[in-house]
Formats: C-alpha cells, structure tokens, sequence
C-alpha cells in the first residue's frame, strides 16, 4: 500500500468524523465552525503516517520473518499509545471544544469510543495490507509434475509445458503444448504449489504461465487482455491489472 493511498485514508477518517462531531454538538454549531473541527482532525489523524511509515520499515525486517505479524501488533500497540498522547496534547490546546461544559481536555467522553475504535481499526488495516504481500514460496526439492489423462492415455506435464489454468466449474481446464486437459481440482490448488515467477493469477478463474505472453492490450482503468503464445487471450480484471503490469515490466530487460 502507497503512502499516498493511506493518507486519502486519513484525510476521509478526519473529514467523517468532523462532520459527526460538529453534528452531534448542536448546542455549539453556532459558535464553532464545521472547518476549524476537521483541520483539529486533521491534525490529530495525519500523524498515523508515521505509525505507517514505522510498520513498513518493520514488514522488511528480519525479526518480522521470524515472528511474523505478532511484531506488527507490538509495534502497532506502541504506535498506537503514542498516538493517544499526541491526541491528548492537540485536544488539550487546540481543540474548538475547549472549557465547553462537560468536555475535558478539549473532548467529550464518547469521542474516546471513536478513536480506540478507528485507531485499532488502522492498525489492523495496516498490518493486513502489509503482511499480506505474497512472500516468495520455497520450491520443492523434487521438480513439480502433473499427471494427466485425456482418452484413456496418461500425461506428465511440466509446469514450463502448461500455457494457461481456467476455472469451469468443479474442475480446472489446463492448456498445455500437448494440448487441453480437464482435472477435478480446484484452481486454487493450483496457485498453491506452481511456482510464482512463472504464474501468475490475472483473474479470480485465471492463472497464466507469464513465459508464454506474447501480447498486452488495454489499460489499467478497464482491465487488460493477454494473448499468450498459443494464440489464446485471457482478460486481466482491474483488481489484477497493476500488479501484473508491474510484473511484466519488471521481467523486460
């Protein structure tokens, strides 16, 4: 996830909760304008681009690799304990609610219910989006190879000899240089064992050896087309298409 992408996070998180405080406060809507509540917000929530900044360097480190996302979750519980003494400090002397009857530190007691809840929110977005980046998988000691039949004869396939993987159904239809097979497995299991350098997924039923693309057509807003080697094409959808073109390019030389 891109730096940028987080803070539209921020920026939208600050300008809801801007408006639901400035709302529920009716007493004060008067007196206190809506804008002077968002830029407090702004101010309050802009800062978790450091605890963003600081899991990400920690997803790199060895010690993430040996603890996995227990790691994130400390790193995250400190962040997230840091992050409450900046709220207090900004609430306490810039708050637009300060000495409002009722508030304390420039807040209101249900506004606490907010913030735990968002700021536990964020961490495990963070921490979701970024451990879940795909590590490359250790390959097998013995090369991968598929038995399969077609007509009562029995095949063995090499993953370099498979063009492409299409879900039908309850099966899995696998394109090959000795041509089309059809195997009661689901696509999934697939992707779990071929190796990632070689397929890639480029739709939720598709699966695509990237040695035999040929051709790519469209662009990132409507989704791409492949056409592989064998003459077939296969449509990238949007939720994949940035990926693999980042992919492919960085596989050119």
């Amino acid at each position: 996830m891109k730096t940028k992408n987080f803070l539209g996070i921020l920026t939208i998180i600050a300008s809801l909760l801007a408006v639901l405080i400035h709302w529920r406060e009716y007493s004060s809507r008067d007196q206190i304008p809506l804008w002077s509540v968002f830029a407090w917000q702004l101010v309050i929530w802009m800062v978790w681009v450091l605890g963003f900044w600081a899991l990400k360097v920690v997803s790199k480190r060895t010690l993430f690799k040996k603890y996995g996302k227990w790691m994130g979750f400390f790193v995250g519980l400190t962040w997230i304990a840091c992050h409450f003494g900046w709220f207090f400090m900004v609430s306490s002397n810039f708050s637009p609610y300060l000495d409002f009857p009722e508030s304390r530190f420039g807040v209101y007691r249900y506004f606490f219910i907010f913030w735990t809840l968002i700021d536990f929110g964020l961490l495990w977005f963070v921490i979701d989006k970024l451990w879940s980046r795909q590590e490359p998988r250790d390959e097998p000691e013995n090369p991968i190879v598929l038995e399969l039949t077609r007509g009562g004869k029995t095949y063995f396939v090499e993953p370099q000899q498979i063009h492409s993987l299409t879900s039908e159904n309850y099966y899995t239809k696998i394109s090959t240089t000795l041509g089309d097979f059809m195997m009661r497995k689901p696509l999934k299991e697939f992707h779990d064992f071929l190796p990632t350098e070689m397929f890639r997924k480029i739709h939720r039923s598709t699966i695509v050896n990237v040695d035999f693309v040929s051709e790519l057509a469209g662009n990132t807003s409507q989704g791409f087309e492949l056409t592989l080697k064998n003459g077939s094409t296969h449509k990238v959808s949007r939720s994949f298409s940035k990926e693999v073109l980042r992919f492919l390019k960085e596989r050119a030389r």
